[in-house]
């Protein structure tokens, strides 16, 4: 009868056998994911669209869902005039277009996706560090901006996370401790097996080519304008059926409605010494917070979801008294008469006739004139 038994030796050379089969797969993954995805992971290919689109060019791709973060920095360092007006939030802002804004202003919507408190003082401190502050900043809160960072499910600002100890050293704050903020799971997700096969079948499927292009419409690739803004293709725009949104709308109420996300105070105060530093700069800062979907708006009302919403809106006006910001401050559509259901393409994200209606019922985001 063999003898069954391994010796240390070969179970040792066993083990290292299967860690380097191991290694060598994650490293083909990682490979496989960077190449196939060079506007997530190859930062000279970001830099030249963010060199294109400060020069006027659009960028169309299949999906807007590139490094955006990577982008709006690329973006900064680019610039080569300083914007009247930045707009920062996340994906809530992705269809404000520089034409909707009344007054003829330099406008750079640098809308990224799943925006916090640390993302308002990276980019604050990016657009210093290039000299590029803006005559007025606009920023907006989110459900989770100002959310304990050990109750978050979303870490797209540790991508950030330099910038914003940066900015943090300046306003003589404490920065998140760096392993609670160091982007493990950005570094992590390059060798994301489900990740790169699902790139595989986008890629197998799509129609088109990702380029700069002076087009602003396409029918099958999603463009980010040379002001930052997203317009979507004929094809992404006939997705947006109202039974897709309805089914949206309630998936998200039966989500998110018992949830009751927190509000940090000492986040608050943080938000507060930012306002107070751009306005000792001289860049008027304002709250505005982009409507949500009618319907979801009424019927969130009932469910604790709806507290945390008004909490935001509560610190928004708590800005405008303590540090002068001008807090334009509502969730609710009901003063704008085009945002309305047909105008939304989930719970959230408003079209731009619904952004645009804001902006012209908003005082001039420079001057503080009133219409």
């Amino acid at each position: 009868m063999p003898n069954l038994e391994l010796s240390r030796g070969q179970i040792l050379r066993h083990l290292l056998t299967i860690l380097g089969i191991a290694a060598l797969v994650f490293a083909t993954v990682g490979v496989a994911n960077a190449r196939l995805n060079p506007y997530v992971y190859d930062g000279d290919a970001i830099d030249d669209v963010a060199q294109g689109l400060v020069q006027g060019r659009n960028f169309a791709n299949y999906d807007p869902n590139i490094d955006l973060r990577a982008l709006r920095a690329a973006q900064i360092r680019h610039l080569t005039t300083t914007p009247d007006i930045v707009i920062f939030g996340g994906s809530r802002w992705q269809e404000a277009r520089s034409e909707s804004i009344p007054g003829g202003h330099r406008v750079l919507n640098a809308f990224v996706s799943n925006d916090q408190i640390e993302d308002m003082m990276a980019i604050t401190h990016l657009l210093d560090q290039a000299g590029r502050l803006p005559r007025t900043m606009v920023f907006s809160l989110r459900f989770v901006s100002l959310q304990p960072v050990a109750a978050r499910r979303t870490y797209d600002w540790k991508q950030w996370e330099a910038d914003y100890a940066e900015m943090a050293g300046k306003l003589g704050v404490t920065p998140t401790p760096y392993p609670n903020r160091a982007p493990i799971q950005q570094w992590s997700g390059t060798f994301n097996m489900g990740g790169l096969f699902g790139r595989v079948q986008q890629l197998d499927t799509a129609e088109g080519t990702p380029a700069l292009t002076t087009a602003t419409r396409d029918d099958h690739l999603d463009i980010i304008a040379s002001d930052g803004s997203l317009r979507w293709s004929k094809k992404s725009d006939a997705k947006f059926t109202k039974k897709y949104v309805d089914k949206f709308v309630d998936n998200e109420i039966l989500r998110a409605g018992p949830t009751r996300p927190a509000i940090d105070r000492d986040l608050v105060q943080v938000l507060g010494k930012l306002i107070d530093w751009l306005r000792a700069k001289n860049v008027r800062v304002v709250l505005a917070q982009t409507p949500y979907h009618p319907v979801y708006w009424q019927r969130i009302q009932s469910y604790p979801f709806a507290k945390t919403l008004h909490g935001l809106e509560a610190v928004a006006e708590e800005m405008a008294a303590k540090h002068g910001a001008i807090a334009e401050n509502r969730f609710d559509p009901a003063p704008y008469p085009r945002c309305k259901a047909e105008n939304f393409v989930d719970h959230i994200h408003g079209r731009y006739e619904c952004l645009e209606d804001m902006f012209q019922r908003m005082p001039d985001l420079v001057t503080g004139a009133r219409r």
